[in-house]
């Protein structure tokens, strides 16, 4: 799923579970935009120092996953184990009690739900789950990217759904107008 998918899904989810909290909503989106950054950081790296010199070929070879030196930290922002960890400690540290407007607490989840959501959508680009403990991943038939795996029909549904959300904020925004 695209980066920004991840985004407006957890802003939206965040938003009608936390209602009176409309920061829970931001720190959500924020934290489910985590395990792409290494990606984007190195992306944005290598076109700056790469301009006019690399090819469509070449970027995509550079920007390999498991390739160092965003691999290990691309496999560890992607997996539950970390999120699943800071989850955890969060609850047994009570933080809850210092963090009254949710933000740490939905910025774990938001990030969380991305390693879920990619589940479904990456094929052959699967991440292991449960890395560093596991390097077993599940290769989905489905692939946010890959054409041979349904590409097009996963875009069509990721952008209906992010075009319904804006029409139903919209919706609600007019209707609670004054």
């Amino acid at each position: 799923m695209h980066t920004y998918s991840h985004a407006v899904f957890t802003w939206a989810v965040a938003r009608y579970v936390e209602r009176k909290e409309p920061h829970a909503a931001a720190w959500g989106a924020v934290g489910s935009t985590v395990p792409d950054m290494p990606t984007l950081v190195k992306a944005g790296c290598l076109l700056w120092r790469h301009r006019d010199t690399m090819t469509k070929e070449e970027f995509y070879e550079a920007l390999e996953y498991y390739e160092e030196p965003s691999g290990k930290l691309d496999l560890a922002v992607h997996s539950l184990v970390p999120v699943g960890s800071m989850l955890a400690l969060y609850k047994l540290l009570g933080l809850e009690r210092k963090d009254p407007r949710k933000a740490m607490l939905y910025f774990l989840l938001g990030w969380a739900g991305h390693n879920l959501l990619d589940l479904p959508t990456h094929s052959s680009d699967a991440r292991p789950p449960f890395w560093p403990l596991s390097k077993w991943r599940w290769k989905s038939p489905i692939s946010y990217w890959d054409r041979n795996c349904y590409a097009l029909q996963c875009a069509l549904v990721e952008h209906a759904i992010i075009l319904a959300l804006a029409l139903a904020f919209l919706h609600q925004s007019y209707r609670e107008a004054p």
